[in-house]
């Protein structure tokens, strides 16, 4: 297929360079296929397993070296050189403000668009830090985005995080993987809610993480598109990370056919992308 696809949400591993505790340390995750998750790979071969024509992507942090998120940024420009890219690094949400825009201050390089800091199960407490406000008006200051991970159908965080986004309407959010789903009316919930806020937009990903059919992913689209429209939505593979339960082609070819229309497709896999994540 000749489409051009933006894939925004990639990670790449140097597990002989980096640390990655989460994935090598004792406890790595209870995965299926862990093994191929964990192999090396190029976007070379990214792209050659891709019916579709890769032609740019967004790395997303992925604990290279957490005190020290700079390293993975600088392996990035070696390992990226051959593919247009944007880079989300690693920086604690929370953290005391004068360490923040220091931390930021370390990061700044030509690619980088902003920074997530994984807040799912009790860790989402510290979205509700008074810190995180200030740490948020400073990406909105310097253009930055805020990657949000956590399970949206915690409404009490979802609701602090709208707050934030109405108190700072220059302030750029991408929920990650669908915000997770484990009960879909309080899901559709939060969605409703998030939508309302024009900055935030939601990444199509992390289909691994559920057992929800086909069927529900088409009603996932449907609603998405109903409250955030086409505009605030991106198809993403998670890659390596989505071979839990697919490969990347097919993982790609699946979002394929869930869009009823070609403009939908474009849209979701390059347009909004593009934008949002600024790739020129």
């Amino acid at each position: 297929m000749s489409d051009k696809i933006i894939d925004p949400h990639v990670h790449f591993f140097n597990l002989s360079e980096g640390q990655y505790t989460w994935l090598q340390g004792e406890r790595p995750p209870a995965w299926p296929n862990l093994t191929q998750i964990k192999a090396p790979v190029t976007v070379g071969q990214l792209q050659s397993a891709c019916s579709f024509e890769l032609e740019a992507l967004v790395h997303i942090e992925a604990g290279f070296d957490n005190q020290a998120p700079v390293n993975e940024l600088n392996w990035l420009a070696t390992h990226l050189k051959d593919i247009a890219y944007r880079a989300i690094s690693y920086s604690q949400i929370d953290a005391p403000d004068s360490q923040f825009i220091n931390a930021i201050t370390v990061l700044r390089q030509p690619t980088l668009v902003g920074i997530r800091d994984i807040t799912e199960g009790d860790d989402a407490r510290r979205l509700r830090a008074p810190n995180s406000l200030e740490n948020l008006a400073y990406l909105a200051a310097e253009n930055l985005l805020f990657e949000a991970q956590f399970e949206i159908e915690n409404h009490v965080v979802t609701e602090q995080l709208i707050t934030y986004c109405q108190a700072l309407p220059s302030l750029r959010v991408v929920i990650n993987h669908l915000g997770f789903i484990s009960d879909e009316q309080r899901w559709l919930e939060a969605i409703i809610k998030l939508s309302r806020c024009s900055n935030i937009a939601i990444k199509f990903s992390g289909l691994e993480f559920s057992s929800l059919s086909k069927d529900t992913h088409r009603w996932l689209l449907k609603n998405l598109l109903n409250h955030f429209g086409e505009q605030r939505i991106m198809f993403a593979s998670n890659f390596p990370v989505c071979q839990i339960d697919v490969d990347y082609n097919n993982c790609w070819l699946h979002y394929f056919s869930l869009c009823d229309t070609h403009h939908t497709w474009q849209q979701l896999s390059n347009k909004n992308s593009r934008y949002i994540y600024q790739i020129s």
